[in-house]
């Protein structure tokens, strides 16, 4: 595996799981190992030690590292698409943010979303974020960060993308 894709990892965590960021090296050689290794990072046993919820992440990275390789098409799409550029896709992701939030909170909708690429792609991570067992509240506030990470750092996120396509998670 390259330094460029552990270094755009450590560079992820650094933004949406710091207290996980001696683990990422490991975690990601793991993920982009694929086959049982990666299967291993997402193992839960039924013991709940000190109390913690039995149905919670256990480690959070695997399931940040999974949702980006499944949102890899509209990480793709979004990176380069019209609004190719850092700065333009940053701000747009801004916009999107507080239109969001706006809209929960307002009843009418818009016919048609703005920005389909970020709107897929936020999507598409906050999906899988919640299939993990991130609650809502926290999953959209993660998402946003990843979405951000990702933009801010494309060609690291097309490196790890190359590296570690989607594969079948269950046994």
């Amino acid at each position: 595996m390259s330094d460029e894709v552990i270094g755009w990892a450590v560079r992820l965590a650094a933004e949406v799981a710091p207290d996980e960021a001696e683990l990422v090296p490991s975690v990601t050689a793991a993920y982009v190992a694929g086959g049982t290794a990666r299967r291993e990072l997402f193992a839960r046993t039924n013991a709940a030690p000190g109390g913690f919820d039995v149905d919670a992440p256990i480690v959070l990275f695997p399931h940040v590292l999974a949702a980006v390789t499944l949102a890899g098409h509209a990480i793709w799409t979004a990176l380069g698409g019209n609004a190719s550029s850092v700065s333009t896709l940053l701000k747009n992701l801004g916009d999107l943010w507080d239109r969001r939030r706006a809209k929960q909170s307002a009843a009418a909708e818009p016919q048609v979303p703005p920005l389909p690429e970020l709107n897929s792609l936020i999507d598409a991570i906050s999906t899988e974020l919640k299939a993990a067992g991130v609650p809502e509240k926290e999953s959209e506030l993660l998402t946003f960060r990843i979405v951000r990470a990702l933009i801010k750092d494309g060609a690291g996120t097309r490196a790890f993308l190359a590296a570690a396509p989607p594969e079948d998670r269950t046994r």
